[in-house]
């Protein structure tokens, strides 16, 4: 009996060994055979294709400094087989059978995934405020510019802390924000914004959900303020996958992404920099395209279709609006899916990201009249990250 049991578990070790080995060889193969990927739309970025055997790829460090076997390595696990479904398993593992608050930083209440930002850098925030101060001495000094600035609440603002989360001291932000541009209009939307105005798989706050914080931004900046959500037709795309989906790697309900437009809208000219063709000749040229870039649902980011995503300058011109009055806005992308909500109260509207264009060169690509509104809008936690803005 003795002897059939030892058998037995031989046996058993046996199948399980090569049931393993042959997992494994199974992967390797579908790994080699499956067609390499070019973008995750879950992480949201592009992933390393098959890096060329060469002798100086093997001996020298390429710029990132990495030889040709670290790349290889990367590769392999970027195009790895079902690469997403593990991530779920995974990710699955460790906040239901492990019971882990947050995974990466990302964790989820409710159905509504957030992102913990707990470590308050004070150096990045006078960083900000003073690129901020350098951008109005340089450029509306001397014009008349009336000059506003609002910080939006990045989403966890309203869960983190009284969920036991870890958060940053919101309190020392704002405060050291107001400190350092005391000279200028502080417009506060905390009180106007809760969870529910934001979406539940992404950092940014639902179009439909502000009309509030536009008509106090309006109103703040003496126009009537008086924007309806009944002024416009709502556009639904359902299935939205926010940038903390991915993230997540858990099999939550997706979003329905709404965007609001109108005749006035539609008839709103919209343009943004030729950016390709200013890197190559310094040529100063504008693209025309429509408010909504509904070509981009379905994509990597569908909240680009709000004034087509990341874009150094935008211009809007409105043709139903006659008072000649100009808004200037510097933001990211929160301000893509508010600026249409203030264009009926302005004949245009430039809006630049400084993220994507040092405020040294902004006298190269556009000018601004004089008299006009400048609003500042960043993301808390923006303000909050080192070197964002230059």
């Amino acid at each position: 009996l003795l002897g059939c049991a030892n058998m037995n578990a031989k046996i058993k070790n046996i199948i399980i060994s090569f049931s393993f080995l042959g997992a494994l060889l199974f992967l390797m193969v579908a790994s080699i055979i499956a067609p390499d990927i070019d973008i995750s739309n879950s992480e949201r970025r592009t992933l390393l294709q098959l890096p060329e055997l060469s002798w100086d790829a093997v001996v020298n460090k390429d710029i990132d400094g990495d030889r040709y076997f670290d790349n290889l390595e990367e590769y392999l696990l970027d195009q790895f087989v079902w690469r997403d479904g593990f991530r779920t398993i995974n990710s699955a593992t460790r906040r239901y059978a492990f019971m882990q608050k947050d995974v990466n930083d990302i964790f989820v209440l409710k159905g509504n995934i957030f992102s913990m930002y707990y470590q308050f850098n004070e150096k990045a925030v006078e960083q900000f405020a003073g690129v901020y101060n350098k951008v109005i001495s340089r450029y509306f000094s001397k014009n008349g510019a009336n000059i506003y600035y609002t910080i939006v609440p990045d989403k966890s603002y309203y869960a983190s802390e009284a969920n036991g989360y870890l958060s940053i001291d919101y309190d020392k932000l704002y405060s050291t924000m107001q400190n350092k541009l005391s000279d200028h209009t502080y417009i506060e939307i905390r009180d106007l914004l809760d969870i529910n105005d934001y979406y539940k798989t992404d950092l940014h706050w639902d179009q439909t959900k502000i009309i509030d914080v536009a008509n106090k931004i309006l109103a703040s900046m003496g126009n009537e303020g008086n924007v309806s959500l009944e002024d416009f037709e709502q556009k639904k795309f359902e299935g939205f996958e926010g940038s903390y989906y991915g993230q997540a790697a858990l099999p939550l309900k997706k979003d329905t992404l709404i965007y609001l437009t109108n005749e006035m809208l539609e008839n709103c000219k919209v343009s943004y920099l030729d950016e390709g063709e200013f890197g190559k000749t310094g040529k100063v040229s504008f693209i025309d395209v429509p408010m909504y870039a509904e070509e981009k649902l379905g994509g990597v980011d569908s909240y680009d279709v709000f004034l087509w995503g990341a874009r150094s300058l935008i211009q809007i011109e409105n043709p139903n609006c006659d008072n000649g009055k100009e808004l200037v806005i510097f933001r990211d992308s929160f301000g893509s899916s508010l600026a249409p909500l203030l264009a009926s109260e302005y004949s245009k509207i430039t809006i630049l990201d400084l993220r994507y264009v040092k405020s040294d060169f902004i006298g190269f690509i556009t000018t601004f009249s004089d008299n006009c509104d400048v609003l500042f809008m960043y993301n808390s936690a923006l303000v909050n990250t080192p070197a964002v803005i230059f």
